[in-house]
Formats: C-alpha cells, sequence, structure tokens
C-alpha cells in the first residue's frame, strides 16, 4: 500500500519537524563580573509573536494532512461494509477528525506553541459540529444551496477561527492584550 507509507512517512516527517518550530530559549548572555563579587547579566527577552501567516499557513498545511490521513485510515477500517455510501461518510468522519486535529496542530506549531492546543481542539470541533448540524438541517429540508454553501465555507471558517483561538490564548498566557 504506497499511499498508506506515503501518509505515514508525511506525518513522522511533520512530526519531527515541530521540534525545529518549538520556541526556544535565546542564548545566555555574557556574564558581567566587577570588582565587587555580583553576578550582572542582561535581560532575557522573549521573541515578538508572529504575524498571522505563519499559523494559518501551518494550520492549512496540517488540516489537509490531517483530513487525508483520516480519512484513509478510516476508509482502511472499513473492511466489512457493503453500503452504497459507507465508504463515502467513513471517508467525511475520518477526514473530519483528522483535518480537525490537524488544523489545532498546525495553529499551535505556527504561533510557535504559545497558545492551549487543547482550546484549538475544543475551537476546532465546535464549529465543525456547528457546521455539521447546519449541514443536516439542509438536507432534511431539502436545501441544496445551503448545503453547498455551508460545505464550501465550512472549512475556512474552522481554519480561521481555530487560528485566532491559538493567538488569543497564547496572548492571555503571555499576558499581553489584542
Amino acid at each position: 500500500m504506497p499511499i498508506r507509507s506515503v501518509a505515514l512517512t508525511a506525518l513522522t516527517l511533520v512530526l519531527l519537524a515541530s521540534r525545529a518550530l518549538s520556541q526556544q530559549l535565546p542564548p545566555t548572555f555574557p556574564v558581567v563580573h566587577d570588582d565587587i563579587a555580583r553576578v550582572v547579566s542582561a535581560p532575557v527577552q522573549a521573541p515578538g509573536e508572529p504575524g498571522i501567516h505563519s499559523p494559518l499557513l501551518a494550520a492549512a498545511g496540517l488540516g489537509v494532512l490531517g483530513w487525508g490521513v483520516g480519512a484513509l485510515a478510516v476508509h482502511s477500517m472499513h473492511g466489512d461494509c457493503f453500503g452504497e455510501f459507507c465508504d463515502f461518510e467513513g471517508i467525511f468522519y475520518g477526514g473530519a477528525a483528522g483535518g480537525g486535529l490537524g488544523l489545532a496542530l498546525g495553529a499551535h506549531l505556527g504561533n510557535r506553541r504559545r497558545g492551549n492546543f487543547l482550546l484549538d481542539v475544543a475551537a476546532s470541533g465546535v464549529v465543525w459540529g456547528a457546521g455539521y448540524a447546519m449541514m443536516r438541517s439542509f438536507v432534511a429540508n431539502d436545501d441544496g444551496n445551503g448545503l453547498a454553501l455551508t460545505a464550501i465555507l465550512l472549512p475556512p471558517t474552522q481554519l480561521l477561527a481555530t487560528v485566532l483561538v491559538e493567538r488569543a490564548s497564547g496572548r492571555a498566557r503571555a499576558g499581553r492584550s489584542p
């Protein structure tokens, strides 16, 4: 199964690369000694908050990767499914779960792990749940236009909401205001 090995290799590379994106402390400053036996060092400044582009791009990339991995994982688990839409249902739910986790992880890593990852996962899940409920109501009312509009607008809304929650929780942790 070459697709599985490609997906697992990509996921492994992303997890290994996340260490390079993690927040690192600046190098220590030289210590200045004077005639008195006290030690003075320069103040340490934390690096500034990254721009919005970094968490957006990381979240979008890992969201697409997570969607693909989740869809493939659930699709491969449905070996005994004989329904007409069974495969599509598994791909949909697996992709939604993997995509939501990928969005949250990408936003968190793109923001240099400043925010709250669990809050990012919750935000992504709440937006997806609201969109899913809207799509179900449109299907029940035979409103194809509403269904299509929700399906088109849900992923970018989920992406933006997850990134904004990550940035807000990162500012709250650092004690900064927006």
